[in-house]
C-alpha cells in the first residue's frame, strides 16, 4: 500500500493521501464519526531542531 501510495501520489506524499489509498483498496472508511475533514495546526511555529540518534540505538 505504501508503495503503490508513492507511486500513485509522489515520493513525499503524506499519511492522508496513503490512508486514502487504504481506504480504496480495503473499501472502507478509516475515520469515525466526529472526525474533522481537515486536520487544523494552530500552534504558533517554532524553529525546528534536528535529532540525529547515536550508534547502536534503537532508531
Amino acid at each position: 500500500i505504501f508503495r503503490d501510495g508513492a507511486r500513485r501520489y509522489g515520493e513525499r506524499e503524506l499519511s492522508p493521501n496513503i490512508i486514502r489509498r487504504l481506504e480504496d483498496a480495503c473499501g472502507v472508511r478509516v475515520l469515525g464519526e466526529g472526525f474533522p475533514a481537515q486536520m487544523v495546526d494552530d500552534e504558533p511555529k517554532i524553529p525546528g531542531y534536528e535529532v540525529v540518534p547515536r550508534p547502536g540505538s534503537l532508531l
